[in-house]
């Protein structure tokens, strides 16, 4: 099956469709495809596993002829390492084409080691070529784009790529051409991006999966790169060297000190990067912000009485309210309230002071985010449970908002996708910051991600990128304008985009490797060690930010 469709993004009537490690571009008009980008690995994961097969199957004849088959001969199985956190697997494919490895006594002679990682490594017995054995290279990590946002304007795209822990910035000429401009992939300790936004000044705001919060340039001056012109328009003439508003005199919590001190020392240490040259450090200035002591999920800004803050949400139930630079050291609240994994927000396009958030809850909260007071929760899982009554629990991978046209002026919706569930959730949000009016949209497929395209005078339409299975010939994307009914959002007209050329040049993947590659949102749950950790958990007091009494699986790196 085809790799499909993880990410949509939607400026002016162009949407921006991320495949795998593949970026494509289409018209919302007519459906039509523009432009396509692809990852520079892309093209060596193909030719990796091309040069495999083309060399498996030339040596095979030899095989049969020198040794007859039995039950236990049969092509090396493909093993799968996760790298961390990283949601792409690293494959590696080896073979033999000799005769069955000679024994000494009892014992087969071993044709190679293991390293502990899961990959095996060359015996000291022998090279490639001795005894007829031919070893295979290993396949490049499958890149995949995990985040795809865009300048309010449209004049520069932004990707993730997860593979290789980089910030791809994209110039957009207005009708989904797309240039390369920048690859940004020299963070501290090569630390993986786990969201991006962009700020009002031209400064792209940068998460990271060990808990630090990054400033740097949308824009870098290099030869040939960029053009004077686009680096006015976004950039100030001058940048100014980084100088904190608040020095070691003002009066300090514990933490906004340390927090000052920590902008200090990153201050210090870009400075001797750029005294040193090219000899280490990102090419580029690169500020912290704030951080956490978790891994970081989510990102937005929020403005409030004509000041701009940072909203941060991690894997350890909390969402934290920063001043935005150059104040991001103090925090001005907390949303406490979570008891599992948050992992997307969105604020009220209508109401900015209205947050929603959600995750490994049974429930999605709405929020007054500056005061840090809870709403309101809607619950998610009841709703699941009435397309499949078995589930237990909920992972939301996705939230987004829609305004709906009506004769009492714009209707602010919620949306929701979760993990797993062939379907879109909706709730009206209503004068009382409450959710009401709860509705469920089924798809043809599972849905990996939406983009929402206003209309003025109609009903907007909503993009989703599919999983449609093995089992179904339904596309990856798939769009439909809903309507409303009795206030509650339902399935309407569908449109369709021509993506058929697109697809047909996709390479075939496995149902698991997909899996692995797409499914990461349940991952985040934490699994607790026994008995005396529930026992401790329920005696903690929620908002106890250095309350962990429960293990984080699979996290090492972070």
């Amino acid at each position: 099956m085809k790799i499909p469709y993880n990410k949509v993004h939607v400026q002016g009537q162009i949407l921006f469709a991320a495949r795998g490690g593949a970026i494509h571009t289409f018209r919302l008009s007519d459906g039509s495809h523009i432009s396509s980008w692809k990852h520079p690995d892309v093209d060596k994961v193909a030719d990796s596993i091309e040069a495999i097969n083309e060399t498996k199957s030339e040596a095979a004849p030899a095989v049969e002829a020198d040794a007859p088959a039995t039950e236990s001969d049969g092509p090396p199985a493909k093993r799968q390492k996760l790298d961390g956190d990283t949601a792409s697997p690293s494959v590696s494919l080896e073979a033999e084409t000799s005769t069955p490895t000679t024994t000494q006594g009892d014992k087969p002679r071993s044709s190679g080691h293991f390293d502990g990682r899961g990959k095996k490594g060359k015996s000291k017995a022998g090279k490639d070529g001795d005894n007829g054995k031919a070893r295979f290279a290993r396949v490049p990590d499958r890149p995949v784009i995990t985040h795809l946002t865009s300048t309010p304007n449209g004049s520069h795209l932004l990707a993730i790529t997860g593979h290789d822990k980089a910030v791809w910035v994209f110039e957009h000429d207005g009708n989904g051409q797309l240039k390369e401009l920048s690859r940004r992939h020299e963070f501290p300790s090569y630390r993986r991006p786990s969201a991006v936004v962009v700020g009002p000044d031209s400064q792209m705001i940068c998460a990271d999966k060990f808990g630090d919060v990054y400033a740097l340039p949308l824009l870098i001056p290099s030869d040939g790169s960029t053009s004077s012109a686009s680096l006015s328009s976004l950039q100030p003439p001058t940048k100014k060297p980084f100088k904190p508003t608040a020095n070691t005199l003002t009066v300090h919590s514990k933490g906004n000190r340390l927090a000052l001190l920590n902008q200090i020392k990153q201050a210090e240490l870009a400075s001797e990067s750029k005294d040193a040259g090219s000899s280490g450090g990102p090419g580029f200035e690169l500020n912290l912000l704030l951080g956490h002591v978790s891994m970081l999920t989510a990102l937005v800004l929020g403005e409030q009485q004509g000041r701009r803050y940072i909203l941060s949400a991690d894997r350890d139930e909390h969402i934290r309210v920063s001043r935005y630079i150059p104040h991001a050291h103090i925090i001005e609240n907390f949303c406490f309230g979570h008891k599992e994994f948050i992992n997307d927000m969105v604020i009220s396009p209508t109401r900015q002071g209205i947050l929603v958030s959600g995750g490994g809850d049974e429930c999605v909260f709405v929020w007054d985010w500056l005061a840090g007071k809870q709403l309101f929760k809607a619950s998610v899982l009841s709703l699941a449970q009435e397309l499949a009554p078995e589930a237990t629990a909920v992972a939301v991978s996705g939230l987004y908002t829609l305004l709906y046209p009506s004769d009492d002026g714009l209707l602010t919706y919620i949306l929701a996708i979760c993990e797993d569930i062939k379907a879109v959730f909706s709730w009206k949000l209503n004068q009382d910051n409450e959710l009401c009016c709860p509705g469920i949209i089924r798809l043809p497929g599972k849905p990996l991600s939406l983009a929402i395209s206003p209309n003025s005078d109609a009903a907007p339409t909503v993009i989703a990128a599919i999983d449609p299975g093995a089992e179904t010939k339904a596309q990856s994307l798939h769009a439909f304008r809903p309507a409303m009914n009795n206030g509650r959002l339902a399935a309407g007209v569908e449109t369709s985009f021509n993506d058929a050329a697109v697809e047909a040049r996709e390479s075939d993947v496995s149902e698991d490797e997909i899996r692995s590659l797409l499914y990461t949102v349940e991952s985040l749950r934490k699994v607790a060690t026994g008995a005396q950790d529930e026992e401790a958990s329920s005696e903690v007091p929620q908002g106890n930010v250095d309350s962990d009494v429960a293990v984080d699986a699979g996290d090492g790196e972070e």
